[in-house]
């Protein structure tokens, strides 16, 4: 054995003996370069996303006669982008109603068959 593998046997490898604090502390420091990764990957992705999204349009403007610029399918794409994931309260009408419920049908049936069975209770006694 040569003197460097000797002391690399006695002192042990970097990052070999890691205390648990240690241990987290680059755990943290791998998931937080993971998720940046993961961000940038993203941007990218969206960044792309548009630039398909921009020449699909202006091809489709130009077959159906359309005279639309660049900034105009820019500015229709950032609004969709903005309005892509927000929530709006649903229109109140009949459709709502039977959403509703529908969500609510157990509560629903299990009232109607408590008043049924008290309706019932009443006409046996007093009928």
């Amino acid at each position: 054995m040569n003197q460097a593998q000797a002391t690399q046997t006695q002192t042990g490898l970097p990052g070999q003996e890691l205390t648990l604090q240690e241990t987290l502390r680059v755990m943290d420091v791998a998931r937080e370069m993971r998720d940046q990764r993961e961000k940038a990957e993203e941007m990218f992705r969206r960044d792309d996303m548009r630039a398909a999204l921009r020449d699909k349009l202006m091809r489709t403007a130009q077959l159906s006669g359309d005279n639309v610029t660049e900034a105009e399918i820019d500015a229709a794409i950032g609004q969709y982008m903005d309005t892509l994931h927000t929530y709006t309260d649903p229109k109140s009408g009949f459709k709502n109603f039977i959403a509703h419920c529908w969500i609510w049908r157990d509560r629903i049936m299990w009232s109607m068959a408590g008043a049924a069975a008290a309706a019932g209770g009443l006409w046996y006694f007093f009928g």
